[in-house]
């Protein structure tokens, strides 16, 4: 354990920043400038699924999702060669790796400190999948209050304003019809102002309809997306659904079409394939996800970037986790796995 020292450099009681080390509600890790954990309180443990001092000796690229460890490696140098406090993950997507493999989010704050043996990093690592439930819900919520709003208006407009001109033109044909000559020209005036009265009873239906309607059912969502990609992609995706997802909660559905949708861009401008495959298998109490294709594979170091993030961020929110592997016969094979909360 490092020594503490108070405001006035002097070394606090051991014991008491140990209570403290144990105490704190956020997971602490002592790094050393090797990677190793030389120290990991019991939220740590608790945080990451690994028994009471599992974490200790362990490398700290245990704790990085295997797609960013290589990275991780060449980062973490970096900032031992030029140590300074610094708050890390706030939105920028950070994720860590518990013991089962399943992903959740964090944001980190790293303080260097030494010791005999060096600089040792003082790692703060907190659990933010809460906070971004909330923020996710209030998106929602939001977006779900800006389409009943132009609902509104748009009901609005077209009684207020489409409605009475075109009432008011049927008024003025009718004026007109009664003075018209021949015959013949005023039927046909009659006939339009018909037809005006037919548009404004449409209308009418169409406003009361939009009060009633409801947002298209996942299915129906699903569909959409792959005809929206397949124009992108220059032919249409296979897709298998075991089950039924109409009944699964809109906060899963919208991460599962926003994670299907990043994997079939990724096919698009990264993977250079020429065939997809997409199925969502429901299990007892998880789905899962697989989306497959035949492209240039991944590279050796997939930096990952805001879109594979966004995946990895979906699937924590959720408990879950995504793994990518080589395709038999070449290509990429994306799996996201996420628990059903019934």
């Amino acid at each position: 354990m490092v020594p503490a020292l108070d405001d006035y450099g002097c070394v606090v009681a051991p014991e008491l920043t140990r209570a403290v080390f144990e105490a704190n509600p956020d997971a602490v890790l002592i790094v050393a400038a090797d990677g190793m954990i030389l120290d990991a309180n019991p939220m740590a443990h608790e945080m990451f699924h690994y028994e009471p001092a599992a974490l200790i000796g362990q490398p700290v690229e245990i704790l990085v999702p295997e797609m960013s460890r290589h990275r991780h490696i060449d980062l973490r140098s970096g900032y031992v060669d030029q140590a300074i406090a610094r708050p890390m993950g706030l939105g920028m997507g950070l994720m860590a790796q518990r013991a089962d493999g399943s992903n959740i989010p964090v944001e980190i704050s790293l303080s260097p400190t030494s010791d005999r043996d060096g600089v040792v990093t003082i790692a703060t690592v907190r659990d933010v999948t809460d906070r971004l439930a909330d923020r996710s819900e209030s998106r929602r919520n939001a977006s779900r209050l800006q389409l009943l709003e132009d609902r509104e208006r748009i009901g609005r407009d077209l009684h207020d304003m489409v409605i009475q001109r075109l009432f008011a033109a049927g008024m003025s044909l009718q004026a007109v019809a009664a003075i018209a000559e021949p015959e013949s020209v005023a039927e046909r005036i009659m006939g339009t102002i018909d037809a005006l009265d037919d548009t404004i009873r449409d209308i009418r239906n169409t406003i009361f309809e939009l009060h009633l309607r409801r947002d298209p059912a996942p299915s129906e969502r699903l569909g959409n997306l792959i005809d929206d990609r397949s124009e992108l992609l220059g032919f249409r995706p296979s897709i298998s659904v075991t089950r039924e997802i109409d009944d699964l909660s809109s906060e899963l559905i919208d991460d599962l079409l926003a994670t299907l949708a990043e994997a079939l861009s990724n096919a698009i401008r990264h993977a250079g394939a020429s065939a997809v495959d997409v199925t969502i298998e429901r299990q007892s109490r998880g789905l899962c996800l697989r989306v497959t294709d035949d492209g240039v594979g991944m590279p050796d170091d997939p930096t990952g970037g805001h879109g594979l993030s966004n995946i990895l961020w979906r699937a924590a929110n959720h408990g879950g986790r995504c793994v990518w592997s080589p395709a038999d016969g070449g290509g990429t094979v994306m799996e996201w796995h996420v628990p059903i909360v019934n």
